[in-house]
């Protein structure tokens, strides 16, 4: 039980920080973006084929996946979401869910539908610490997860720039009318937000086998993390994020790896009767 605990919290700071990309897109602009997985994948795509074609180790990778994939994110709003900002309609959503398939289709095409595992120097290694095996990629890829919250959250609650993403999300038309560009912050903050994605692809390669259907696989994780830390709330899908992680790897320790997930639907749907806006989201929000 130990063993599985460890592992769902360094699994669940990977999955938090992708939910946060998630969380952060529908708090300011009210969009549920179903191809943020799809980032995800696109990222380890990239961070792969950059260790196995020209040896770049995935932690500096780190530095350069997420400016490639902020700059893909975008360019898929201006092209796609900018149209939908503010309302969440069914056309959006739809939109979103083409936008996935298309790129899960496009990586099909291109690297084909096998299932793929990135084998670095430090990846398959582990520490026994008190009985309990540490892997050294999840041991790293929680660290930076719990790095880039810190980051995001400083700078959402203590820069100019956080506090005019936050103003936007309140009241796009009361920013405007104090002089902030709304359409130039939601640009910014949708790359932060598939950024954010970027970084979880990178470190989640390490360790985790990928391929072109992997981004869908992972939406329905950060649709429970952000319903279960509240909609809207970036640092509750991270909480969130580790409260799935957990409850999946003490259910495949306990019961059946095959239904890992079976609890965390049963969460979401008590979530969604008894307390919609979350743990940590607002009434308002729901």
């Amino acid at each position: 039980m130990i063993q599985a605990l460890i592992s769902g919290l360094l699994l669940g700071g990977v999955y938090g920080l992708f939910s946060m990309g998630f969380s952060l897109a529908f708090g300011v602009m009210r969009i549920i973006n179903f191809a943020h997985g799809a980032m995800v994948m696109i990222a380890m795509y990239l961070v792969f084929y950059a260790y196995t074609l020209l040896g770049i180790d995935p932690l500096w990778m780190v530095l350069l996946a997420p400016v490639a994939i902020a700059a893909l994110g975008s360019v898929v709003y201006v092209g796609v979401y900018r149209r939908f900002v503010g309302r969440t309609t069914l056309q959006q959503l739809l939109a979103a869910i083409a936008l996935g398939l298309v790129l899960q289709s496009l990586a099909e095409l291109a690297f084909s539908p096998e299932t793929r595992a990135l084998r670095n120097s430090w990846g398959s290694h582990y520490i026994l610490v008190g009985g309990v095996f540490l892997s050294y990629a999840q041991a790293i890829a929680f660290a930076v997860a719990v790095i880039c919250v810190a980051l995001v959250e400083l700078v959402l609650r203590f820069t100019r720039w956080g506090q005019a993403i936050r103003a936007v999300a309140d009241d796009a038309e009361a920013a405007e009318i104090v002089g902030q560009n709304a359409q130039a912050i939601n640009l910014g903050a949708f790359g932060l937000a598939t950024g954010l994605a970027g970084v979880a692809g990178t470190v989640l390669v390490t360790y985790y086998p990928f391929n072109p259907v992997v981004g869908f696989s992972l939406m329905p994780i950060a649709l429970i993390a952000t319903v279960l830390g509240g909609l809207g709330s970036v640092g509750g899908a991270f909480l969130g994020g580790i409260i799935c992680g957990i409850v999946q790897q003490m259910t495949s320790a306990l019961w059946a790896p095959a239904l890992q997930d079976l609890p965390l639907y049963g969460l979401l749907l008590v979530f969604l009767a008894f307390r919609p806006y979350g743990l940590f989201g607002r009434r308002a929000a729901h």
